[in-house]
């Protein structure tokens, strides 16, 4: 479904990623992990294109994606949860799903409001701003806002981090239900023990390349 061929990459002068190639088949969750600085968010910002590539080829669904705008990458089904600021702090919760939804029709994009309230129990925070929920509220604000373009392949930066025990359970409760399908694929970076429950595979990264692979 996806397929990652010698990708290099980095900020400025500084190299990061090094000639790496990665597949996620249909229906995977795939953990990406490793030590600080071994280029795991770095590979996930290429393959959304937040980050230019140096060199190689992306392809989802049998189709090159280089380079594509993020709204493109969108409408194909491609989500990306950033590990920061995924969300506008000055926005209430309900700004925040309705301007996450720009590509949609506005009865689409209600539709799709309301399917996320009633899946994720936001609805109580609708009114208010992401800085007075707690931080396990906020990634499940992020997770939402996601939800709202019914991904098909979800890129989500350590979805656990900061989160207590009572919205990790939440947040795992909406990764079953919602996005790990058997036409779907996930890409997680986050540390072993927060994913044990999730993820099909493991790749670990490191010094910016695939060390290894653990089905």
């Amino acid at each position: 479904m996806l397929e990652v061929k010698n990708i290099s990459s980095g900020y400025g002068k500084k190299q990061v990623l090094y000639d790496v190639s990665l597949h996620v088949n249909k229906g995977e969750v795939l953990l990406l992990t490793g030590g600080n600085g071994s280029g795991k968010s770095t590979l996930l910002k290429c393959i959304y294109n937040s980050l230019l590539c140096w060199s190689g080829e992306i392809f989802f669904e049998k189709e090159k994606i280089n380079g594509l705008k993020s709204s493109d990458l969108i409408k194909k089904g491609i989500v990306y949860i950033p590990q920061k600021d995924f969300y506008f702090e000055n926005l209430t919760v309900e700004e925040n799903l309705q301007i996450s939804g720009y590509t949609l029709s506005k009865g689409e994009l209600n539709v799709r409001i309301a399917e996320v309230y009633a899946l994720t129990g936001l609805t109580k925070f609708r009114k208010r701003k992401p800085f007075d929920l707690s931080g396990g509220e906020r990634k499940i604000l992020a997770f939402g806002m996601g939800l709202i373009h019914k991904p098909k392949l979800l890129l989500f930066d350590e979805p656990f981090a900061g989160v207590d025990a009572k919205n990790t359970t939440t947040l795992l409760r909406l990764f079953k239900e919602t996005i790990i399908k058997p036409d779907n694929c996930v890409i997680i970076v986050e540390h072993i023990d927060d994913a044990r429950q999730l993820f099909t595979r493991k790749v670990i990264m490191e010094l910016g390349n695939i060390k290894n692979k653990d089905v």
